[in-house]
């Protein structure tokens, strides 16, 4: 009898073996592949891998993210970077995590519709995988509602700076049409990816043609230039450079503007070897009738062995925030922003 019992107890546990191995699922094909269930001309994929399920489907949905993130960051940030301080401070993060949250808004409004389509689990090594998919015209149409978007938004800017008298107003209402289709032309060009026949959608307007607009009316917008504070003694030329370089040509304030810079120098003394310099960079401007239309001002810092090189390295930074600031701030003068 202790025979028998044994005899079945071990046919048992063998046959509980045996069904667990062939019941046990094989490795997908999408793994380590390309996804059979989901060819590429219909969707796009992507993986995800982590030691627990929910951690692995949040990276594929992830991953599937990034392909959008990569073309978008590509058009982009290059030509949002031309509006952002290369010096350290609040200013420059700010402005970086602005154009990082703007293409992540894009790029979750692009994915809209991705799903999780399966997942499984690799015994031997205790990892999850999961594909993340998502249907390739839904992707496209996610696009091109964004795109149509941008459309409308632009032909209000485009009215208003073709109907208002203030030229100030007009020139950043034309501005702000460039800079929206400057960023349906980065989706045009997402949009060609996720397009296996690489058509997209044509724009309304032509991109080049917008910008040289822009520069035109920017070449009539005469701004003459003063200086309230210059205890160095280079602001003014600082000051007249930026202008040139931002496209606004030298004037004497013709259209009834002038923007005034002031900067205020703090000597902070020789300490540990170095000498300190903090400084207040700040610009306003002004219309023929006295009325500010706005400001704008930069808390500044250096140091250095010699306190002329001190100097010369806060001119250096003027240089720096007049050249990558000063234009987006006379746009925003436009609505009179303090």
């Amino acid at each position: 009898m202790n025979n028998i019992r044994k005899f079945i107890t071990g046919l048992s546990t063998g046959l509980f073996f045996i069904s667990g191995t062939l019941l046990a699922e094989p490795q997908p094909d999408w793994v380590e592949g390309d996804a059979g269930f989901y060819p590429n001309d219909k969707y796009m994929t992507a993986t995800g891998s982590a030691s627990n399920a929910e951690l692995a489907k949040n990276r594929a949905l992830g991953n599937l993210s990034k392909i959008f993130e990569t073309h978008i960051k590509e058009s982009s940030t290059t030509h949002s970077d031309t509006n952002v301080s290369i010096d350290n401070g609040s200013e420059s993060f700010t402005k970086k995590h602005r154009i990082a949250q703007q293409i992540q808004v894009r790029t979750d409004k692009i994915i809209n519709g991705a799903r999780i389509a399966e997942t499984w689990k690799d015994d031997s090594l205790f990892t999850y995988h999961s594909l993340a998919v998502l249907d390739r015209l839904q992707a496209a149409n996610n696009i091109k509602s964004e795109m149509s978007r941008l459309d409308g938004e632009t032909q209000v800017m485009l009215d208003r700076s073709e109907n208002n008298a203030d030229v100030l107003f007009s020139l950043s209402a034309l501005d702000k049409a460039v800079a929206l289709q400057f960023e349906r032309y980065t989706l045009q060009k997402t949009l060609k990816v996720i397009d296996t026949r690489g058509k997209g959608s044509p724009a309304k307007w032509n991109l080049a043609e917008l910008k040289s607009k822009l520069e035109n009316k920017l070449q009539k917008l005469e701004i003459a230039t003063a200086v309230d504070n210059d205890p160095i003694g280079k602001l003014h030329q600082s000051l007249k450079s930026a202008m040139g370089n931002a496209g606004f040509p030298a004037g004497n304030g013709s259209t009834g503007f002038t923007l005034v810079a002031n900067l205020d120098v703090q000597d902070l003394g020789f300490r540990q070897g170095w000498y300190w310099l903090r400084g207040k960079l700040s610009v306003k401007m002004v219309e023929a009738n006295g009325r500010i239309r706005g400001r704008k001002q930069w808390a500044l810092k250096v140091s250095a062995l010699q306190h002329n090189d001190a100097e010369s390295r806060l001119m250096t930074q003027v240089a720096k925030r007049l050249n990558t600031e000063l234009k987006p701030a006379i746009l925003e003068f436009a609505t009179g922003v303090k």
